[in-house]
């Protein structure tokens, strides 16, 4: 099996097929990251197209053997941050009713592996920014280290620790207060 790095090589030296690779073997994952900070599904996967579009537009400021996960990832990550300070974005406000908190309250990884299955954590983290959104998506979605994503997000290895503790203290005060609110909502309900 040939690594990013060997592949991406290979298409600059005229092997479409390798292209073909690296596009199967990363849409799904920057598909899921992308939604997780857009919070927005097809948003999500016009930018995933455009990050392959910049990717290709970009491929000579690639040397190899640069690390090429990190690389594709800021690609995708200017193109949230792009789409996220337009006009257009500032005019759009995402608001969502919480659904049931279940009594299990899981971790971190479990939060993100579970993320397609359960709209619970999608609503909750709509109400972080998305500063917070990219960094809990690509240190727990896309299980990248501190100093790759710090790497990707142009911000240094404390600031991703900040983020993270930051986001998954608000993350974790929003569920809890969401499943408060839920059980005392079907208590009433119950003696009504």
């Amino acid at each position: 099996m040939f690594t990013d790095e060997e592949l991406f090589r290979a298409w600059q030296h005229g092997d479409a097929r390798a292209l073909e690779m690296l596009v199967q073997r990363y849409h799904a994952p920057l598909l899921a990251h992308l939604y997780r900070v857009l919070t927005d599904m097809h948003l999500a996967e016009d930018l995933v197209q455009e990050t392959f579009i910049r990717l290709i537009r970009d491929a000579k400021s690639y040397c190899y053997p640069r690390p090429f996960r990190p690389w594709l990832y800021t690609i995708a990550h200017h193109l949230a941050c792009n789409y996220h300070t337009s006009a257009y974005a500032r005019r759009v406000e995402l608001r969502a009713e919480m659904p049931a908190m279940q009594a299990h309250e899981p971790d971190p990884a479990e939060w993100f592996e579970r993320w397609e299955r359960h709209d619970i954590l999608h609503k909750a983290l709509t109400h972080l920014s998305l500063e917070q959104r990219e960094v809990l998506s690509l240190r727990f979605g896309q299980e990248l280290s501190i100093p790759e994503t710090a790497a990707i997000l142009s911000i240094p290895a404390g600031t991703v620790k900040s983020r993270t503790f930051t986001a998954l203290r608000l993350l974790r005060s929003h569920l809890e207060e969401n499943a408060s609110y839920m059980e005392s909502k079907q208590g009433g309900q119950h003696h009504g």
